[in-house]
């Protein structure tokens, strides 16, 4: 009883974070395996769920929480800020329903930030949670090889010869995988870890990083050393990171010519057999790094070195690099032929041009894009909107009025030129110090803590390495699987930073009376359970919103008079969002009723004026109930806002023709929109 009592009192202080963290940890997986969390109603559950786990946890820990330094402090109130702003934007949006859908993702991040960061952990229990997410992105990654090496509907994971699964996004699945890579590499350099995990998780990173190689993202490969030397930069063992990097860095190359023959496959009946022949290669090889790294690991836990002083450690560390960049550089010069400088002009050339020029050996030496353009709208946006934006998640309808590219994009493809046109300069500072102030607690709180807490710490802000970095030149913010790991795990690094540099502080607050501000607390839970409330009213009548449009968009042919009574539901319980209007305006109009259809697609305009599809498909309405001038004046409208859509092309030229729309030509042009 004696042993077990004692075994109780140790693992007393790690139980709370534990236990939260873990169902933490659990939903960023769900948002892994489903298509990254992007659609709505996926992410939606997972913020309600969310805040449920926040305000549990505050309530369970009342008291005996650990008060937050300054710097955490700060940090919160200005996230918090920022969500503030993101859904004050909705008053001056353009597509309010828009607006106020990004505004309830930033909340998501929020809490989710708030949810670790408030969270007592120790070094051990945030080590669980951490080894947990990278056990379990290491499980996406080999079920993905499994399938591969068994020609399982490859179809489905593989598209235009590039992995798209599990997110459904290409340069998404890239992230993840390269997130799980350096999280499990991280971790692999704990002698804390038994030599068989440590194994494991070496033979998972040279699995993530193969499924990145096959997924070939360019944006992944030319932000690569970056997010390598951050990951040096942040890991408090710079050497033995690098040193343990060889074996999954090795074992990814290793099978190199299998995992870029599946892209070159793309184009003929022999995807199936060589994605088997690159999943075949890759299992094997990842059952050598486990065998190896298992030897390394268990040779390193026997062997202690000396340990090195603190200026030979700094003096390792710059070396390590300084060799890494080196070594960037010279392959780098080796892949562009001895010509890098060449290779850079010819990329910046091909990126400056919307028409992207396709290869049928590789991706990755694919030039042009359409994100020159995307980001050239984007800082019109900004210097026409400069304090507020354009107001949350509304790039989409101010960019298909400026475009040069027959792309339809919703994502400014940037980080930073999302804040910028989102929610302008102010929103920018408001995310921009949120960062900073994080930082700030988590670095000063790792110079002071010992040292399983400044290795737990470097391996905490991984993910965020990965998704400011590659971020900067991609959609990453919309997708919770990689957004939620990466301020997630930012709140828990900054939840030890503050347990390292306010332990005096908690132990002198501890002599005071918990009674001294009565009032002050008894206000902060008032203030605390109406937060809540409007949390889940704002959440949830959203949620119930997107699920009434999702069940009515499954059963729009099966019972589509059922699907409009579920589509005007969901009309009413978000009374901003055009979405409802404009699907039930499609399946009126594909079921002959069109007064029904323009009505609905009325409805949509008056929510999102700017939305060119809801003008269009109230012409075609009114166009095939004979009012050819009122059509007339939907499709100009239409026009004026998307002129490269071909559907609104049509439409405009054939009003007035001698014979109007009939019926099955208009759904034909609405299967034309896609």
């Amino acid at each position: 009883m004696v042993q077990l009592g004692e075994i109780q009192a140790r693992l007393r202080p790690h139980v709370p974070a534990t236990l939260f963290g873990l169902l933490a940890v659990a939903l960023m997986l769900v948002w892994a395996v489903h298509d990254g969390g992007y659609d709505a109603e996926t992410w939606y559950w997972g913020a309600l769920v969310t805040l449920g786990l926040l305000a549990a946890a505050l309530v369970a820990l009342g008291d005996g929480r650990r008060r937050l330094p300054r710097a955490g402090v700060v940090a919160l109130v200005l996230f918090a800020l920022y969500v503030a702003w993101s859904y004050l934007s909705i008053t001056w949006a353009q597509s309010p329903g828009d607006a106020l859908q990004g505004s309830n993702r930033a909340l998501l991040y929020l809490l989710l930030f708030a949810l670790l960061l408030v969270l007592p952990w120790t070094p051990q229990s945030a080590l669980v949670a951490l080894l947990t997410f990278a056990v379990g992105v290491g499980v996406i990654g080999i079920v993905l090889m499994v399938r591969l090496a068994s020609d399982d509907r490859v179809t489905n994971l593989v598209i235009e010869g590039r992995l798209s699964a599990p997110t459904g996004y290409f340069n998404a699945t890239a992230a993840l995988f390269t997130i799980g890579a350096l999280v499990q590499t991280g971790l692999a350099t704990r002698r804390e870890l038994p030599g068989l995990v440590r194994g494991l998780l070496l033979a998972f990173a040279c699995g993530g990083l193969q499924l990145a190689l096959i997924v070939q993202s360019r944006g992944w490969l030319f932000t690569l050393p970056l997010v390598v030397l951050a990951a040096i930069l942040v890991s408090s063992d710079r050497l033995r990171l690098a040193a343990v990097a060889i074996i999954p860095v090795a074992g990814a190359l290793a099978p190199l010519h299998r995992l870029l023959e599946v892209y070159q496959s793309s184009q003929g009946a022999g995807l199936g057999q060589a994605a088997a022949r690159a999943g075949q290669a890759g299992l094997l090889i990842c059952g050598a790094a486990f065998v190896l790294g298992t030897l390394v690991s268990w040779g390193d836990s026997l062997l202690r070195p000396r340990r090195l002083s603190t200026g030979r450690r700094r003096l390792i560390g710059t070396a390590v690099c300084v060799a890494t960049i080196g070594g960037v550089l010279a392959a780098g010069t080796a892949a562009t032929h001895g010509h890098p400088v060449r290779f850079v002009v010819r990329q910046w050339d091909g990126f400056s041009k919307p028409q992207e020029s396709f290869s049928s050996q590789s991706h990755f030496v694919d030039v042009g894009s359409g994100r020159y353009d995307f980001w050239r709208v984007a800082l019109d946006a900004v210097l026409a909107h400069p304090i507020g934006g354009l107001g949350q998640d509304n790039f989409d309808d101010y960019y298909v009025k400026r475009r040069r590219t027959t792309e339809e994009p919703s994502w400014t493809h940037s980080l930073e030129m999302r804040l910028l046109a989102h929610t302008g300069f102010v929103g920018f500072a408001l995310f921009v110090g949120f960062l900073l102030a994080a930082l700030a607690l988590v670095l000063r709180g790792r110079r002071r803590g010992d040292a399983l807490t400044r290795g737990v710490v470097g391996i905490a802000l991984l993910p965020l390495a990965v998704w400011l970095i590659h971020g900067s030149v991609d959609w990453f913010w919309e997708v919770p699987a990689l957004s939620g790991p990466a301020l997630g795990f930012l709140g828990m690094a900054g939840a030890l930073g503050a347990r390292s540099s306010q332990a005096s502080a908690t132990r002198c607050a501890g002599g005071s009376s918990p009674d001294a501000r009565p009032r002050a607390r008894a206000l902060a839970r008032f203030t605390g359970a109406l937060a809540v409330i409007a949390g889940v009213a704002v959440l949830g009548l959203c949620y119930l919103s997107v699920r009434e449009v999702s069940l009515a968009s499954n059963m729009r042919f099966s019972d589509p008079a059922g699907a409009l009574r579920d589509l005007a539901r969901a009309a009413q319980l978000n009374p901003l969002s055009a979405q409802p209007g404009r699907v039930a305006g499609t399946i009126a109009l594909q079921n002959g009723e069109y007064a029904v259809a323009e009505e609905r697609f009325r409805q949509s305009i008056s929510r999102e004026p700017g939305g060119w599809f809801a003008w269009l498909g109230a012409g075609l309405a009114a166009s095939v109930q004979g009012d050819s001038k009122r059509a007339q004046r939907d499709f100009k409208v239409a026009y004026s806002i998307n002129s490269l859509q071909p559907a609104v092309v049509q439409a405009l030229a054939r009003v007035n023709s001698p014979h109007p729309l009939k019926p099955a030509q208009a759904l034909k042009l609405l299967v034309v929109i896609g």
